[in-house]
């Protein structure tokens, strides 16, 4: 496509209202050849996103910061850590409490008591 005709175009989509705009899209994507380049664009922007992205991973860990996926890889370990502190926490309230076993009812009889 030759640069006089998308600027064409554009101008076209400037002077259309909503409806022409829809119309528009419309006999773009009836357009076999538009929606070809239009997936091929795509496809390399997604491609170019994710190198693009890589490489701030890389200068992040270079310049030793977190990245967002070190973020939340540290969430994930903080909220696992909060819900074992939180079942101790509530053993601990038991034992205290009288409610639960006693550590010495749970522990196994030593040898000597076995004997007598």
């Amino acid at each position: 496509m030759a640069r006089g005709e998308a600027e064409s175009l554009l101008n076209r989509l400037r002077q259309m209202s909503e409806e022409g705009v829809a119309s528009f899209l419309n006999e773009l994507m009836a357009n076999e050849a538009w929606r070809q380049r239009l997936g091929r664009a795509g496809e390399r922007l997604l491609a170019n996103k994710q190198s693009f992205d890589r490489n701030v991973e890389t200068v992040l860990d270079f310049v030793n910061l977190p990245s967002k996926r070190d973020i939340r890889e540290l969430k994930s370990r903080l909220d696992h850590l909060n819900g074992q502190l939180v079942t101790l926490s509530m053993k601990i309230d038991r034992l205290l409490a009288g409610v639960g076993p006693r550590p010495e009812q749970k522990a196994a009889p030593s040898r000597a008591r076995r004997k007598k």
